[in-house]
């Protein structure tokens, strides 16, 4: 492992989010047990065999777990003078796929789900904020001005901005602060008392969505692309959304200006149906 620690640290030192940070780590400790011998000693062959298992997953998580292979073993490369197994395999083009979000009807089927108080204070901020859940699990309770309803996160590349989240956010916030007599420093914390995972929110939301009975298997993003695209709807200012979700580019942004099939179908009803 120690190559993989050597690695981690260097990214932390390069400025990568806790969050991604966390994934790098999750996925670099899933493939010894599955080498059967040091990650270092990996071949072309013995990752094409790791990847295969996961080829049915969502297309973005696959991406993501061939990237960090990518990083990890080009690293390796510079460091340790090792060839690199993974120069020849491709990362898969990022899919161009619809945007997936709960249009209102959805998402009050889903805030209403059972859940505790910890759990609803995490949908309504993810929902009302926007932010990445890589933000969200690294947020402390410093960071927090409840009398302007803003939050101080750190996005990627350890860039630092300013969120806000509406009203009934601040109310499950203040309620589930209200039940927390530790002194962790994290926003939301788990069972054991430490800080919460992405993995824990992500199979949190899933379970939710599941129990909604919901068209679409939810996750952190669907909620940040809920968030997106009611504004867009509402007729909010692209560049203030840009800069409430953290996007470099104000083009990263304009895929959720595009109208959704079922927008399209009632704007043609509403001007051209004869």
């Amino acid at each position: 492992m120690r190559y993989v620690q050597e690695f981690l640290t260097a990214r932390k030192l390069d400025g990568l989010a806790p969050g991604t940070l966390e994934q790098y780590e999750m996925e670099l400790r899933y493939l010894p047990p599955f080498l059967g011998k040091p990650t270092i000693e990996a071949t072309k062959t013995d990752l094409r065999a790791y990847l295969a298992q996961y080829k049915d997953m969502a297309e973005r998580t696959y991406m993501r777990k061939v990237s960090i292979l990518k990083a990890f073993y080009t690293w390796t490369t510079y460091e340790a003078n090792i060839p690199n197994p993974m120069q020849n395999i491709k990362v898969p083009k990022e899919p161009t796929s619809m945007i997936k979000y709960l249009e209102d009807k959805e998402f009050e089927k889903f805030r209403y789900v059972k859940r505790s108080l910890r759990n609803r204070a995490i949908i309504e901020l993810l929902v009302s904020s926007g932010m990445r859940v890589s933000e969200l699990v690294s947020v402390n309770i410093d960071d927090l001005d409840m009398e302007n309803n803003e939050i101080k996160i750190t996005g990627k590349g350890n860039k630092q901005r300013i969120v806000h989240f509406n009203t009934i956010a601040k109310d499950k916030l203040l309620e589930y602060l209200d039940t927390r007599k530790d002194k962790n420093p994290a926003l939301f914390i788990n069972k054991y008392g430490n800080r919460i995972s992405i993995r824990a929110i992500e199979q949190q939301i899933k379970r939710e969505a599941k129990l909604a009975g919901l068209r679409i298997e939810a996750t952190p993003h669907t909620l940040r692309h809920t968030f997106a695209t009611h504004l867009i709807q509402r007729g909010a200012d692209i560049i203030f959304i840009a800069e409430e979700m953290g996007h470099e580019s104000v083009s990263t942004t304009q895929k959720y200006a595009k109208l959704n099939l079922k927008a399209r179908r009632e704007m043609y009803k509403k001007f051209m149906a004869i």
